[in-house]
Formats: structure tokens, sequence, C-alpha cells
């Protein structure tokens, strides 16, 4: 993977590539906008930053994809989401749907060597996406 720390990215940013991720299409900002429940203001800023760190392509008014380099980290962010979603739920009992709102939250905050040590505790793999991960809503 790319040396982008998915910990110096913000929790938008995750979100927004987290939805790209599993979407697999350009989608224009203001559809982006509804799906992941983010102002039009800060959704503008959070593109921003994606364009800057190459994560995805965007020009104003045109559409947003995930570029390969985001394709590669997006995989990487959604698989800690769901390695955290399992911690919580297993561990804490939290339900799903909380579990997946509080992973989002925690994600940026979880460095490789932590989620690495939760999925040796349950036996999942670092490197492998879980499709369960992506039958929940934001």
């Amino acid at each position: 993977m790319n040396q982008i720390s998915c910990e110096l990215l913000k929790e938008k940013d995750h979100r927004v590539l987290d939805f790209l991720f599993y979407w697999k299409r350009p989608i224009r900002p203001g559809d982006l906008k509804k799906e992941v429940r983010i102002k039009h203001s800060t959704l503008n800023s959070t593109l921003k930053r994606l364009v800057e760190t190459q994560l995805i392509t965007w020009e104003k008014y045109g559409p947003v994809s995930l570029t390969s380099q985001g394709m590669e980290y997006a995989a990487h962010l959604s698989n800690h989401h769901f390695i955290i979603e399992k911690f919580l739920v297993d561990t804490l009992d939290l339900q799903k749907i909380q579990a997946h709102s509080e992973a989002i939250h925690l994600a940026g905050a979880f460095s490789c060597e932590l989620i690495q040590k939760i999925c040796q505790k349950y036996d999942l793999s670092h490197d492998t996406i879980n499709p369960e991960y992506c039958t929940l809503d934001y």
C-alpha cells in the first residue's frame, strides 16, 4: 500500500473513500453529499484534500471517482473499518449498526499495528476485504 497513513486523513475523508470504494463508479458531488450526509462546503473541502493526495479524481462540476492509488487505499481503510466493527460487536456486544458508525469514527485513530493485533485475536486478515461490511448504511 502507498505510504499515506490512515491516521493522516480526516473522518469525512474516510467516509467519502469508503463510500466510493463500494459504489465502484463515478458519482456527482451533489449525489455523493446525499449518500454520505456531509454538508456541501465540507464535502468540497474533503474532495480538494483527496485530490491533493491523489486518491480521487475530480474537477469542479465533474464526477468524483477513485484513482488506482485511491482504490488501494480505500480497500485497506475499508478493511480497517470491518475489523474495528467486528471487534466492537464481538468484544463489546454493540449492535452492528452502532459498531459500523463507531468504526468509521475510530478508524483514523487505529494504527495498522493495533489492527494487526485485533486480527490475530479474531483470526482475521489485515489484507483481505470482507464483503459483509458493505451491507450497512452510513
